[in-house]
């Protein structure tokens, strides 16, 4: 591995980190600065979403300020997306295709698990999602995936 895939891969980790702290802490404008203007999200329920306005309208329902489990006063219950296992491989110079195996924490505790399919894109320093197709293999129930996350979005969009 040079040095120059050593720095792209902590920049690809920077990405995949913003994504989950973003959608952790109900910051939908971050969760959509990592993805390319372009970008497409597919998720295994079958919703589709293609450009960030798209996946802005996903993401709104699910973790924005409406998000249906906000206590009263605002504030979110506890969401703790946990990165584990982590592939990236080199297509170009300016392209990585990833696979991601994650695990969230909620008052439930264990909540929901599976993986990140990604293709990254470099934009200018940046790498940015062009693609991500998240596999949920397991939830619990209840489980906030259970109650929020699959009533709150749509079945299918974009």
């Amino acid at each position: 591995m040079s040095n120059d895939q050593a720095a792209d891969r902590t920049q690809i980790q920077y990405t995949m980190a913003v994504y989950c702290n973003s959608v952790d802490s109900g910051d939908v404008d971050g969760v959509v600065s990592v993805f390319m203007p372009d970008g497409r999200l597919e998720l295994s329920s079958g919703t589709k979403a293609a450009g960030r306005d798209a996946i802005r309208a996903f993401y709104t329902p699910v973790i924005g300020p409406a998000r249906p489990d906000r206590a009263p006063d605002g504030s979110l219950p506890l969401l703790r997306h946990n990165l584990t296992t982590s592939r990236v491989e080199f297509v170009d110079a300016d392209t990585a295709q990833g696979w991601t195996y994650f695990m969230s924490l909620t008052r439930h505790g264990l909540d929901h698990a599976g993986r990140y399919i990604d293709t990254f894109r470099r934009q200018g320093e940046r790498w940015l999602i062009a693609d991500r197709r998240i596999a949920v293999e397991w939830y619990g129930s209840p489980s906030w995936y259970e109650s929020v996350r699959l009533k709150a979005a749509p079945a299918s969009g974009g």
